[in-house]
């Protein structure tokens, strides 16, 4: 404590002395300044004391209910019990009567983002609590996060079961489409259907609508309880060009109406792929890499695995494998030909000289090498990969360093299957640099795991190891790690360059998830500012505002309500008014909607024992204290001591 109270003082000190500083030096002279400078320290100090945060005593913070009641509010708490009335409204039953017992009652995974409660569970421990009783329909995306913060915390945790079972319930869990079709030719897809029906037996129908208006009735069997039963379908009927809006629903009233259809945005007549993602072996990395390189790149996005001699699958945007049929070698070489930026995975030696001249006119190339002689298409000597844990130990100076500051190696999964290279040093590859270094067992010599180089006008990635898609495996840290290391990447590579089709502003997918930040990218725009402007169907601005736009030209704005939107981008006209935007040469505009969409029901509800922890008596009978950051006095006594400055200044006659 005394080594933690030493820095804490020094910070309040010089905190107060600027405080008395300002006010006897910088203001006018005027009556009451002494009440005046002691309001803004009282101030500072109670916020130094936020920051600082220390374990006090829970009597000097007030008696705090020993049990508490976690309410679930997610989306699933909305559907239909077997009588039609909402499950939410028998769980607030339940939880006013433990609140009526002398529990105080805390609301979770509210705004449409899922039963996430291992967080509440936390706060409620913190706050002083020795036993939770979770009111939940138990489909909970984090069962084993939560119960391992109560046995960190040691409080007690239950399920109360009161709570009544929601009604049968089917829905749409996947709609595939491509993301692009040739004009003139049929629309293929598949449904995917989750959940249960009310009718088992009998076929479900799902009506297949363009642009609002019903083209086809698909017939999908019904999954059996919890599991999933899938359609494939065509719309053999030409589609005019341009974006068109696809829906399927399903044509029943069930529990949960939130995911009974999906939405699809398809281009029919699109333009040329500006990314091609190809994978030569098996993998998980091509499903994870795919929407992040379509989404930091701002270009038509395809992907193919290769299933066979000369035979390639091609990808949804998504990353999951696509209802069309493969293409061959041929088609695929052209594809390769016309395309910006190449990504090929599993690259061995045959590969290789494949892609040398199938893709000698892309202006960015990440390879990934399967062997050493795959790592030749990169310009590199390689051996062959050495397997081990191999976990990031540094970031070298490189063209992406300053996309990646901040990593936190420690969080992030390790690699595997690392490529040596061959008579080469790690700080000067071919007029290249290292972007990643990692180490076995995070001890011994670093080697490169990312190489970037550049080969005249072409820039070229080479990736000397295995095992990234682990990081966008797990929520979080490691995705969000996952995503700014390709993304900048991808950024590098069409960089300082001019973008085909010229600079432009639009959103990273077309059909965006419930309750999720909208994505953006800004070709041409990186480094500067534009002013968005974002309408909903009825024509009313829900977002006016600067957008500053990273070097890397992808950002983000706050979750939109379900619905069609309608964007105008133009740089940074901060002085027109919303109402007055016009369409100047440089301005970007479009379309694209919020999905309202909620997969909350498909999850299966957990067992009530993963969700049961014994408290420790021994920690809570040990346990006398709590942060200070969980009483309100503090906030009180900031807020308290600002009001009294502001008045007190204004009477003074200071500003």
């Amino acid at each position: 404590m005394a080594l933690s109270l030493i820095p804490a003082l020094t910070v309040l000190l010089l905190a107060g002395g600027f405080c008395c500083w300002v006010y006897y030096r910088r203001e006018f002279a005027v009556r009451g300044r002494f009440r005046l400078t002691l309001a803004r320290v009282l101030a500072v100090a109670a916020v130094a004391a936020v920051l600082w945060n220390p374990e006090v005593s829970t009597r000097s913070l007030g008696a705090v209910p020993a049990r508490w009641a976690v309410l679930d509010a997610s989306p699933s708490m909305a559907a239909l019990d077997e009588t039609g009335t909402p499950v939410g409204e028998s769980a607030a039953a339940r939880a006013q009567a433990l609140a009526s017992e002398g529990a105080r009652v805390l609301r979770a995974g509210e705004g449409g983002t899922g039963s996430q409660l291992a967080e509440a569970v936390a706060t409620a421990a913190e706050a002083g609590a020795s036993e939770v009783v979770l009111v939940t329909d138990l489909r909970v995306a984090d069962p084993v996060a939560a119960a391992a913060q109560a046995r960190r915390l040691g409080i007690g945790l239950s399920v109360d079961s009161g709570v009544a079972a929601a009604a049968p319930n089917l829905g749409v869990s996947r709609f595939v489409l491509p993301a692009s079709v040739e004009q003139g030719r049929p629309v293929e897809g598949r449904i995917e259907l989750s959940g249960s029906s009310a009718s088992p037996g009998r076929s479900v129908e799902v009506v297949v609508s363009v642009d609002g208006s019903p083209r086809q009735t698909v017939e999908a069997p019904p999954p059996l309880a919890g599991g999933m039963s899938t359609v494939d379908f065509a719309l053999e009927a030409p589609l005019p060009p341009g974006p068109r809006r696809i829906e399927a629903r399903l044509q029943h009233e069930d529990a949960f109406p939130l995911d009974d259809r999906r939405i699809r945005i398809v281009k029919v007549g699109a333009e040329e792929p500006g990314a091609v993602l190809v994978s030569f072996a098996p993998g998980w990395e091509p499903r994870f890499l795919l929407p992040v390189l379509a989404q930091a790149t701002g270009l038509a996005a395809q992907g193919y695995l290769r299933t066979g001699p000369g035979r390639f699958q091609p990808m949804t945007s998504d990353g999951a494998a696509s209802p069309r049929g493969p293409v061959d070698e041929a088609a695929l070489a052209r594809l390769l030909g016309r395309a910006e930026v190449v990504v090929a995975m599993g690259v061995d030696g045959a590969a290789q000289e494949f892609l040398r001249r199938a893709a000698s006119q892309a202006r960015g190339v990440v390879v990934f090498p399967a062997e050493g002689p795959g790592a030749a298409a990169g310009g590199v000597a390689a051996g062959d990969p050495q397997e081990g844990e191999w976990y990031v130990s540094g970031l070298p100076p490189s063209p992406i360093a300053a996309e990646l500051g901040g990593f936190a190696f420690e969080r992030l999964p390790p690699l595997s299957g690392v490529m040596p290279l061959l008579g080469q040093d790690g700080s000067g590859v071919l007029g290249g640099s290292v972007a990643l270094e990692v180490r076995r067992g995070g001890a011994g010599e670093p080697r490169p795991a990312l190489l970037l180089r550049q080969e005249g006008d072409r820039q070229v990635a080479v990736v000397l190891a295995r095992g990234f898609w682990r990081w966008a495996f797990r929520d979080g840290e490691p995705v969000e790690r996952y995503r700014r290391l390709w993304a900048a990447v991808a950024g590098w590579m069409i960089s300082g360059q001019a973008p085909v089709g010229g600079a432009g502003v639009r959103p990273a997918v077309a059909v965006h998830a419930l309750a999720a930040p909208v994505q953006w990218t800004a070709r041409g725009h990186e480094g500067g500012e534009l002013r968005l402007v974002v309408a909903d169907s009825a024509g009313a601005v829900v977002l006016d505002s600067t957008v500053a736009v990273p070097a890397s030209g992808a950002f983000v704005t706050p979750p939109l309500p379900p619905g069609p939107y309608r964007f105008q981008a133009e740089p940074s006209p901060r002085d027109v008014p919303a109402a007055e935007v016009l369409e100047p040469a440089d301005t970007s505009s479009g379309v694209f909607e919020v999905e309202p969409y909620s997969g909350d029901m498909m999850r299966r509800p957990v067992n009530p024992s993963e969700l049961t922890v014994a408290p420790d008596r021994g920690r809570l009978d040990g346990r006398r204290s709590r942060p200070l950051r969980t009483s309100p006095w503090p906030y009180l006594v900031v807020l308290s001591a600002l009001c009294c400055e502001w008045t007190g200044r204004r009477r003074a006659g200071l500003r």
